[in-house]
């Protein structure tokens, strides 16, 4: 009995071999971008950021990282790449409360100084008089942070993206062949989420679809830092977001999709 048991065994350990070195056997193998391919998709994501043009009234870029891949695989049956996905995340926040913040430090730099002056010189009516315009233009500055003031906004732009995206007409914001843009999230109206979908090929018809599937072919693509697809997500207050997504140039986005798939 134990014979045989042991032998169940080997067979066991036997099986397992053979399936591990045939798993590898099929696998894709490791293969590292240079870096101008890395810089080439960097450059495609800026010239997509770029494509949006300035943000709403009173925001500025608070904060920005970009995630580089730097590596993908071949396909063996194929010979052709899996394809990569790089992506850009940007913060916009209400500039004007920023600048105020600013204006802040600086008066109180400003006026330290001029007290210290009047101090060392025994001057107290000028140092009543300065301490009154201090605690005036302090008050401006600080009433011009609380209107300056804004949700932020999120940007998130990636390239080579699976996506699949059920398309309500109710929530569509823009529409042209290639692209498309709706609302997937407008519980809060402070956070609504917005995509837009480009494609040149899936998206070549827009008003036949109901959904959207965006995917890399099963072959893979055929170069290492292809792109055959750009979204760009934006999170933010409702108003502002699909006002900015309206005056993107969409061709120039567009242009960064490689009609070599």
């Amino acid at each position: 009995m134990k014979k045989l048991v042991n032998s169940i065994r080997c067979l066991g350990m036997v099986f397992c071999m053979f399936t591990v070195i045939s798993t590898a056997a099929t696998a894709a193998e490791p293969n590292m971008l240079t870096r101008d391919e890395v810089g080439a998709l960097k450059k495609k994501l800026i010239t997509v950021v770029n494509a949006m043009g300035q943000p709403p009234a009173g925001y500025a870029k608070e904060e920005e990282h970009f995630n580089l891949p730097t590596e993908t695989s071949t396909i063996k049956e194929s010979g052709k790449f899996q394809w990569v996905t790089p992506s850009v995340s940007i913060r916009f926040s209400g500039g004007g409360a920023k600048n105020a913040r600013k204006s802040q430090e600086q008066i109180q730099k400003e006026y330290e100084k001029k007290i210290a002056e009047a101090i060392a010189k025994g001057d107290y009516e000028a140092m009543g008089k300065l301490a009154e315009e201090m605690q005036k233009k302090a008050g401006e500055a600080q009433l011009a942070e609380v209107e300056g003031k804004r949700d932020p906004i999120e940007l998130n732009v990636s390239l080579n993206t699976y996506q699949t995206q059920t398309l309500d007409p109710d929530m569509i914001v823009l529409e042209k062949p290639g692209v498309i843009a709706l609302i997937t999230d407008n519980r809060d109206e402070k956070r609504n989420r917005l995509l837009a979908l480009f494609d040149p090929e899936v998206l070549k018809d827009t008003k036949t679809l109901s959904r959207v599937d965006l995917k890399q072919p099963e072959e893979g693509v055929s170069k290492k830092n292809t792109v055959l697809n750009a979204i760009i997500e934006l999170v933010g207050p409702a108003a502002e977001i699909k006002a900015w997504i309206k005056q993107i140039n969409s061709g120039d986005v567009l242009g960064q999709i490689d009609a070599n798939r």
